[in-house]
């Protein structure tokens, strides 16, 4: 742990273009802001949705055949996360977001179809109890790549 003196002696050696830099970090230390009810909340349903993550995985992908090579990636950060998985030819993307108070589920799926003319997007939201969905297809032109 540094002492007093050892971080004096690191201030002396700031460049005064930094000084500023340096007083708002040691006031903010000093000096916290008070809590934010609503980022609190934030925090504590992203430490809950890090526990559901398992169960919320295999309730997306139940139906999908065991054979299925699957792959998993996740992220997260104080106001959402996202994971995502392949499933049969389609790539699916789970994000939750956390949004003025409320939980947004984002569920979005990509898929090139058999014959790779047609580009499949489906979009699944939910929120409050309710759901949209929408489908979208692209045709792709050739020699794209």
């Amino acid at each position: 742990m540094p002492t007093r003196e050892e971080l004096i002696s690191l201030i002396n050696q700031m460049p005064e273009a930094k000084l500023d830099l340096v007083r708002v970090n040691l006031e903010s230390i000093l000096n916290p802001p008070a809590p934010n009810p609503m980022m609190e909340k934030m925090m504590r349903r992203s430490e809950e949705f890090r526990a559901e993550l398992p169960e919320r995985l295999k309730q997306l992908q139940a139906g999908n055949s065991p054979e299925i090579p699957r792959g998993f990636h996740g992220y997260g950060s104080g106001t959402g996360f996202s994971y995502s998985w392949q499933e049969n030819r389609a790539h699916v993307t789970h994000r939750v977001q956390l949004h003025g108070g409320h939980e947004i589920d984002f569920v979005d799926r990509l898929e090139l179809s058999e014959d790779e003319t047609t580009l499949l997007y489906e979009q699944e939201i939910y929120a409050g109890g309710r759901s949209v969905k929408r489908r979208e297809e692209f045709l792709v032109a050739e020699g794209e790549e």
